[in-house]
């Protein structure tokens, strides 16, 4: 399924105008805003310190499932994986707390963007005794703010990317964490996805989801990708359009839109290969700037041959 042409052409006659408020925007907050030189990995396990790492997915890219590696303590179960996609808007909405605690409820996976790591999101984590990875984007006024996972059960494996946007200097993040499946031979990997906006071309947006396909490409197995695509023109949907084909991905189907928009085009999406979608919804909030979106799926299984 491709995303090119299912909806109204886009009018991008106003672009010109939010560009240069946009860089003027940034030129007013980047004397508040630090970038770290490195991938900044913030990771936190349940009743253990918050630790850091450079978790560079272009270092250390996430491999094929190996036949004869230890499994994990924790496994998801095949029959239900339910996850809530959600781009909070940097928790400046109000009631997003209420908001969080509601639809994350039954929830094994979160997948955030513009997530900040400041003590209210913290507690309302530790509050649901989730694990968690945020791949920090940047720092505005001591808060560091990126795209987040958080989980039921610990990941086996994370690593993270980020691409700076060209006009306003501000980076976008991908994070990407793999999980172990109770009773399969594959391994569940699961990618979160804030795509670069502000841009006069497409060569950057073209780039950050080539090297998201470069790595994934390296998986074999189940994968769900995410997020806040920020895909506003047919160019930017023809790349996504792209990653779908060259990953063998479906892109779950929407009934009744709901979801944000952007010029027009829903920006946020999910698309999946190796998993069976049972049930999903856009749920309708004031306390974002993007409406939150939840799946539950199943996995189209293949047996593990390696266990007795």
């Amino acid at each position: 399924m491709t995303f090119a042409n299912r909806y109204t052409p886009i009018k991008l006659a106003n672009l010109p105008n939010l560009l240069l408020l946009a860089v003027s925007f940034c030129c007013i907050t980047l004397s508040c805003t630090f970038i770290p030189e490195h991938e900044q990995l913030v990771s936190v396990k349940v009743d253990k310190p918050l630790s850091r790492s450079n978790g560079d997915c272009m270092e250390t890219a996430p491999a094929h499932s190996e036949v004869n590696r230890t499994r994990p303590l924790s496994e998801l179960s095949p029959d239900r994986i339910a996850i809530l996609d959600w781009n909070i808007y940097k928790g400046q909405g109000k009631g997003w707390e209420s908001d969080f605690l509601r639809l994350s409820s039954g929830k094994n996976i979160l997948l955030l963007q513009e997530a900040p790591l400041n003590d209210g999101l913290q507690k309302l984590l530790q509050k649901k005794n989730l694990y968690w990875n945020l791949n920090s984007a940047f720092k505005y006024r001591g808060v560091e703010t990126g795209v987040l996972i958080a989980s039921t059960i610990e990941p086996f494996g994370s690593c993270g990317m980020r691409y700076t946007e060209p006009l306003i200097g501000l980076p976008k993040t991908i994070l990407i964490n793999r999980y172990a499946v109770a009773g399969s031979a594959d391994e569940l990997l699961v990618a979160t996805v804030h795509g670069i906006n502000f841009t006069m071309g497409i060569g950057a947006y073209k780039a950050q989801f080539q090297a998201l396909t470069d790595v994934l490409k390296k998986h074999r197995g189940p994968l769900i990708i995410a997020g806040d695509f920020n895909n506003w023109s047919d160019k930017r949907t023809a790349v996504v359009d792209f990653l779908v084909g060259d990953l063998s991905l479906s892109a779950l189907p929407f009934e009744d839109e709901g979801r944000t928009t952007f010029f027009g085009d829903p920006v946020d999406h999910f698309l999946y290969r190796g998993m069976e979608p049972v049930a999903h919804m856009v749920h309708p909030v004031t306390s974002s700037d993007h409406n939150p979106i939840s799946v539950t799926f199943r996995l189209m299984q293949r047996l593990d041959t390696t266990q007795n």
